[in-house]
């Protein structure tokens, strides 16, 4: 029962993604722009961040054993493509700007913080704030942090229609590059924890967020430890499977790419092939037995490909997975209690790469 009812639940879910999608196509076709994304490296493709951010701090709203920090900095993300950098420059200049928020105890931080990463389409984390992430603090007794993604919540551009409607679409430059400042947003989010005195820092994220936590463990350095929610790195698999994504495949066959030359991008992108350099045991995979979007069969291909680190396969669908919340939060804290602090070489900045 449980089954049928994850899977009726994503399926419902993406049939209603219509009306959000069904409104408008994407206007820019980037497919012959693609060039500067394929066959790259890992590292090449997602550069380290040069600097620990300048981050401007305001608390929110203090409560009598904790504070909520609002913290800004501006993000170092610099486009590959050069045709896209002006539209990233002019259009989404709300995108310059990271917005994270920080939970921690009012005496001090701890020592060890969980940076989480949220799902495609949200505003922001806001039930996550209230819910989750206080129970994963109290259970794991770390500090919290939560980072809204590019053209989510705060820095969702004056005329998109919904939130994330410009991070995945067919509009492919765009697509990569929202994926590009996402993981670099993130480093720095890290960087600047660790400048903070945190010593141990994991990053766990659903959905998008639990791909974007699969891609820190690619490039080094890496965080101390991940933990992705139904998420995996095969854009191709979930481009032709996922009924959420239908728009994003309707428009690249109505630009010329049908599935074969779909596939074709997807293998020399590359992103789904990149080998971890996280070591297995300081991983721990949540996937879902009967997810419609994130497919079983491709969460476990690449589970393979990366060493079959620790895995927990919750019953249900992608949408269903609150229902599970309380079982991964004990494996979860289970998994983090056996995780010694890793050492770690001091911070050096360094000189920003050119980009061309």
């Amino acid at each position: 029962m449980t089954m049928k009812i994850g899977w009726l639940v994503d399926g419902v879910v993406g049939g209603m993604s219509r009306l959000l999608h069904g409104v408008r196509g994407v206007e820019h076709d980037t497919s012959a722009d693609l060039g500067p994304y394929l066959d790259r490296e890992a590292d090449d493709l997602f550069p380290a961040p040069t600097r620990t951010p300048q981050a401007h701090r305001r608390s929110s709203y203090p409560t009598f054993s904790r504070v909520v920090e609002s913290v800004t900095f501006a993000s170092e993300h610099v486009p590959l493509c050069a045709r896209y950098r002006l539209r990233h420059d002019r259009d989404y200049a709300v995108n310059h700007t990271v917005h994270l928020r920080w939970m921690h105890p009012r005496r001090a931080p701890r020592k060890r913080i969980l940076l989480y990463v949220h799902g495609w389409l949200e505003p922001g984390p806001i039930i996550e704030e209230t819910t989750l992430l206080p129970v994963l603090s109290r259970e794991l007794d770390v500090d919290a942090a939560h980072i809204q993604l590019p053209f989510h919540g705060r820095r969702n551009p004056r005329g998109s229609l919904f939130h994330g409607e410009y991070f995945w679409s067919a509009d492919l430059v765009r697509s990569l590059e929202a994926v590009r400042q996402s993981v670099l947003d993130v480093r720095s989010a890290i960087r600047w924890f660790r400048a903070q005195g945190y010593e141990d820092i994991g990053v766990s994220g659903i959905s998008l967020g639990g791909s974007i936590t699969m891609l820190l463990a690619c490039v080094e350095p890496t965080p101390d430890w991940i933990v992705p929610i139904i998420g995996h790195l095969d854009l191709g698999d979930a481009v032709e499977n996922a009924p959420i994504l239908w728009r994003m495949k309707a428009d690249l066959e109505r630009f010329g790419l049908d599935r074969a030359a779909r596939a074709e991008v997807f293998r020399r992108i590359g992103i789904g092939s990149f080998a971890p350099r996280l070591p297995r045991e300081r991983q721990l995979w949540v996937a879902a037995k009967d997810d419609m979007y994130v497919g079983a069969r491709a969460v476990e291909r690449q589970w393979k490909a990366w060493g079959e680190p620790p895995i927990l396969w919750i019953p249900g669908g992608h949408m269903t997975f609150p229902v599970a919340v309380p079982s991964i939060v004990e494996r979860l804290r289970v998994f983090q209690s056996t995780l010694p602090m890793a050492p770690r070489a001091p911070l050096r900045e360094r000189p920003a790469t050119p980009v061309g």
